[in-house]
């Protein structure tokens, strides 16, 4: 699920979404591949980076006080939360998270070993 969460710590809120919200694969622990739109407005003029949050990995990088998107090509097998920062300072603006869910558990194995040719 994709949550837009408000602002942490200022005084006007950040603008910080994320469509889809859900990235869904066919079975338990595949890969899910989806193409996913951030969205965000920014208060203040400054540097400000989106991020990967689980390994702090940076996405993009811009300057000033805008209205911006980003296309990202998402790939992943669990669900991920992205940041929106301000450049130097370790705590996020903004989170979203995008949710990998999938139809199946687990992929579907023959009850018995055996197999007719």
């Amino acid at each position: 699920m994709l949550m837009p969460l408000s602002a942490l710590g200022m005084d006007s809120p950040v603008q910080f979404t994320a469509t889809p919200e859900r990235c869904i694969a066919l079975h338990k622990g595949q890969l899910c591949y989806q193409d996913v739109e951030f969205n965000w407005q920014t208060p203040e003029s400054g540097r400000f980076c989106l991020m990967q949050a689980r390994d702090r990995q940076q996405l993009l990088c811009w300057t000033g006080r805008s209205r911006q998107n980003y296309l990202f090509s998402f790939e992943g097998d669990k669900t991920t939360r992205f940041s929106l920062i301000r450049e130097g300072e370790p705590v996020p603006l903004a989170e979203v998270k995008v949710e990998v869910t999938w139809v199946y558990k687990a992929p579907r194995q023959s009850r018995s070993g055996w197999r007719l040719f």
